[in-house]
């Protein structure tokens, strides 16, 4: 078996190749990530992005609106996220600006205070009291575990892959 070669000596076109799929899955990821998250004030989902660190949730949450209010959940228009250069051997961060992403993406141990005050989870938050409609895709809590653990996030960068040339 023959030594192996560094990613540094790649061939050209197969290096910007590569780099063009990296792009096209970030896009592919934030767009599912926007279309399957939860939504209410719409600041969780225009706070997807990529970027070359890692991402902190710093952003504070739109303006409240009653509970009652709140649309049912509908196509929205999405934006395609904007992707920074990077090289092979750059990171790139795909990640939620919102300060509550931990909460929304129901990661262990993120919570909110509920109406009565009492810290929950997103989870939690769905069941009550008082039981709130949780506004992820299919209602469902773990939402971001299905997408990310389930497959589904596989096969987006497999979709964008294919749709910059590779089989």
């Amino acid at each position: 078996m023959g030594k192996r070669k560094p990613f540094s000596r790649m061939p050209g076109d197969l290096r910007k190749a590569i780099i063009k799929g990296r792009k096209e899955a970030a896009k592919t990821i934030v767009r599912s990530l926007i279309e399957k998250g939860p939504w209410w004030t719409g600041t969780f989902g225009e706070n997807w992005i990529v970027s070359k660190n890692p991402v902190q949730p710093t952003r504070k949450r739109k303006q409240q609106v009653p509970y009652f209010v709140i649309p049912f959940r509908e196509p929205r228009a999405v934006k395609n996220a904007r992707v920074p250069n990077v090289t092979l051997k750059q990171d790139l961060y795909i990640g939620n600006r919102a300060k509550y992403a931990g909460f929304a993406i129901n990661a262990p141990g993120q919570t909110l205070l509920s109406s009565k005050g009492v810290p929950v989870t997103y989870a939690e938050h769905g069941i009550g009291p008082p039981k709130r409609r949780l506004t992820a895709e299919g209602g469902k809590p773990n939402w971001y575990n299905i997408y990310t653990k389930g497959g589904f996030i596989n096969k987006d960068i497999a979709m964008a892959f294919k749709k910059v040339g590779f089989k």
